[in-house]
């Protein structure tokens, strides 16, 4: 089940006033507008079963994108197609095969238990008994929330409240799934267990997957492919591990001596890499080329007790990366 969204622009209309009585006086008889430009000319396409990572600073437009395409907002201009259906036209038979999770947003029931919120999402949706046991069941088991099921939603940790939401959401079996900020506060073991459900969830149903996060370790793990965007524009299209390499093609290589090395080895080595070293531990940030030959050397100089070769961080890169989008992407 496709979706394919052609030439979509956004805009609102806004103004500003100034401060105070007065300010709103003169706002009241004299309001200026202008333009706020939240999407310009999107144009993508994501195939049935893929799971999309959207990236963006705050203000980019991820948010408003994926309300355009779940039907929540009308665009200023251009299309979106998902199989038949036209996302704003709120077709019934549209909205049961999509859903959308946001992190900063609650559809639970605050004061009941979640699980009495799952019995009206059941009513909603005319699921069947047994497909709604069976699928709750499954759920609630690789979420590991089963003990919560009976607890207020408002004494639930937010990395509880966070599984209850999408279990909430999944109950009809989508075929179309936006996780907007999915892990947004929560601990690195919640951020693990969601994430592990959703290559699951993606495998067991061949559902799509958008996904937006500012923790690019979510990208990282869960999206092959990227949707980039920056100010309301898109930057880039294409494979995240490809992104990464283009942004910082360097990886760190750790070298632990066997004994300490001479001044005239150090002396040759300076004249052909940058490094660091320290009694016997050399650090070098290099491309794979340089560092491919600084390790034939190494290796020739003297013996190695061990030697590691790490990626760097992909927060580090990706926030690089944001400080000058486009000039990356030149």
């Amino acid at each position: 089940m496709s979706i394919k969204v052609n030439n979509i622009s956004k805009s609102f209309k806004t103004y500003d006033r100034d401060p105070g009585l007065v300010g709103a006086f003169k706002s009241f008889f004299n309001r200026q507008y202008t333009n706020f430009n939240a999407l310009t000319n999107i144009n993508l396409n994501v195939e049935e079963g893929e799971i999309l990572g959207i990236l963006g600073e705050n203000g980019a437009g991820k948010t408003t994108l994926i309300k355009l395409m779940v039907g929540l907002l009308h665009p200023t201009s251009g299309t979106i197609q998902i199989k038949d259906y036209v996302p704003w036209n709120r077709n019934h038979d549209f909205l049961k095969m999509i859903t959308v999770v946001m992190g900063q947003k609650n559809q639970l029931w605050w004061d009941i238990p979640a699980s009495e919120s799952f019995l009206l999402n059941k009513r909603i949706y005319q699921i069947e008994d047994s497909d709604y046991n069976t699928i709750l069941n499954e759920m609630i088991e690789l979420l590991d929330v089963k003990e919560k099921l009976n607890t207020q939603v408002r004494r639930l940790s937010l990395g509880e409240r966070m599984k209850m939401e999408i279990i909430a959401s999944l109950l009809h079996k989508p075929k179309i799934i936006m996780l907007d900020e999915p892990s947004l506060g929560l601990d690195v073991m919640s951020q693990a267990k969601i994430r592990e459900f959703v290559k699951y969830y993606n495998e067991q149903y061949n559902a799509t997957f958008i996904i937006t996060s500012h923790y690019m370790n979510d990208i990282d793990s869960m999206c092959k492919r990227v949707f980039v965007m920056n100010k309301g524009k898109g930057l880039y299209d294409g494979d995240f591990s490809q992104l990464i390499k283009k942004i910082n093609p360097t990886k760190k290589l750790v070298y632990n001596f066997d004994k300490k090395l001479s001044d005239e080895n150090v002396k040759y080595l300076e004249k052909k890499y940058i490094f660091n070293i320290d009694e016997n531990i050399l650090t070098a940030q290099l491309d794979d080329n340089h560092l491919n030959n600084l390790l034939k050397d190494l290796f020739e100089i003297s013996q190695s007790t061990s030697f590691q070769i790490e990626d760097l961080p992909v927060e580090e890169t990706m926030r690089s990366f944001f400080e000058d989008p486009e000039n990356y992407l030149k």
